[in-house]
């Protein structure tokens, strides 16, 4: 018997109050998230340009392989919150179960089949000798340890979708505080530590993912939120339905992140100092993607269990107070942003070069952040709390792969070098908003069955 807690109604009550009350801590969640990838790459940069544009072109496959994640997330966000809302917790503890079941063989199988090509996906980047060898030594750590970062996911969204976005916080700051330790202490050799460089930065996060794993672990078992007994009767989500729910955006998040390796291969044409002020560049702009995306979960779980309580009247309603409300943040931390461009990327090396490049991609990419946010919460929000994820594949995938070819005819064919590269980013960011505008428009979204 797991142990009682009091969690919010999410299926009753004020709609903005409610939604507010379940996102707040998703977002200060995902902005600890954004944190643990801002320490990293200060670090980082410490050490030079060049490994700060090793770790730059190989944290694109780092993604990657963190997209194929939505394989069993999206089913869990989609399905554990409507069990929830349905008050059936014995049925959302049974589907938690298996899910992290199907979480370790996908992430076994991603080691075993991308750890022995690390260094050939590197070296395809055509970065300095220097380059190379740090961001080989960064992936192949991510790599090997794809389970637990899986597992890191995967729990929390169990607790996420069962309503308590407030503990997941405490265990991201707990452990975002020791990746901070870390991180210097086995980079650079501290005490007793050897000097680990790129290698370090990669094992700080690893340890650090795997205390949030043992701890949000305790507490679900403790509360009863994981089952591993089979239960009997309808309402199991098969692994065939966690794929078909995941694939379309877990492609899609693993593509949309393959093409920036793509994309960093056009972008060395202009030095390894382009290369890291894209990866500054998005670490700048991931402030307002985590921000956007905790707002996106915090929303998918409000719109799973007003489904699942016959409420589609109080999804529709907090979806549209999320997208006011991330329109206005967002703008807001562009203008940021923008006011004050060069001294946000000399925070994380001061090579001219490197600064010029990085100013740019501000100026460039960020006005297009505003509907960028707006397509996050529509995706991985609203669509996906209502298990309406094929638009993310046949829909935003094909518009993120005009990224590659477009990016080479602006930057080499037309001559714009890498602000070619950043205006194609901005332009694809603004197209793919319009369209998930478009599909919201419409009430195909409310209609999807889970477990038919």
């Amino acid at each position: 018997m797991g142990k009682t807690i009091s969690l919010p109604d999410i299926t009753g009550g004020p709609v903005r109050e409610t939604l507010l009350r379940l996102a707040l801590p998703v977002i200060a969640l995902n902005i600890l998230k954004a944190g643990y990838n801002i320490v990293d790459m200060f670090w980082i940069g410490r050490l030079g340009a060049d490994y700060l544009a090793g770790v730059s072109g190989s944290v694109f496959l780092v993604w990657a392989i963190h997209g194929l994640s939505h394989l069993v997330t999206t089913g869990i966000s989609a399905g554990v919150s409507r069990n929830a809302g349905e008050g059936r917790a014995d049925l959302a503890a049974a589907n938690a179960g298996r899910s992290l079941l199907y979480t370790v063989v996908t992430g076994a199988l991603l080691t075993a089949f991308v750890y022995p090509i690390v260094p050939r996906l590197i070296a395809y980047v055509g970065m300095s000798p220097v380059a190379t060898r740090a961001g080989i030594q960064y992936l192949e750590v991510m790599t090997i340890f794809t389970v637990i970062i899986f597992l890191m996911f995967s729990l929390h969204s169990i607790m996420i979708a069962r309503g308590d976005t407030r503990m997941p916080v405490r265990v991201y700051g707990a452990t975002f505080v020791l990746n901070i330790v870390l991180s210097p202490v086995l980079m650079f050799g501290l005490g007793p530590f050897p000097r680990l460089e790129t290698r370090g930065a990669a094992y700080a996060t690893i340890i650090s993912y795997a205390v949030a794993c043992i701890w949000f672990w305790w507490l679900m078992r403790r509360r009863g939120w994981l089952s591993f007994k089979v239960v009997v009767g309808e309402g199991l989500i098969p692994l065939r339905r966690y794929l078909s729910l995941g694939y379309p955006i877990a492609l899609t998040g693993m593509m949309f992140s393959l093409i920036y390796f793509f994309i960093a291969n056009i972008t060395a044409r202009f030095g390894d100092t382009a290369v890291g002020a894209m990866g500054i560049g998005h670490r700048i702009e991931s402030i307002a993607y985590f921000f956007s995306f905790g707002l996106a979960m915090g929303l998918s779980t409000f719109v799973g269990q007003n489904l699942g309580a016959g409420r589609p009247d109080r999804a529709i309603e907090g979806t549209r107070y999320a997208l006011r409300i991330v329109a206005l943040l967002s703008l807001g931390y562009t203008a940021l942003t923008m006011l004050s461009a060069p001294f946000l990327v000399a925070l994380f090396n001061d090579d001219p070069g490197l600064v010029a490049f990085g100013v740019a991609y501000i100026y460039i990419v960020m006005p297009a952040e505003v509907l960028q946010s707006l397509l996050i919460v529509l995706e991985d929000g609203a669509f996906t709390g209502a298990g309406y994820t094929r638009p993310s594949f046949t829909v935003s995938l094909p518009v993120t792969l005009a990224r590659i070819p477009l990016a080479w005819f602006l930057a080499v064919f037309c001559g714009f070098g890498a602000g070619g590269i950043w205006a194609t980013i901005a332009v694809t960011m603004a197209l793919n908003a319009f369209l998930f505008l478009a599909l919201y428009r419409r009430d195909d979204w409310l209609k999807v069955k889970i477990v038919s």
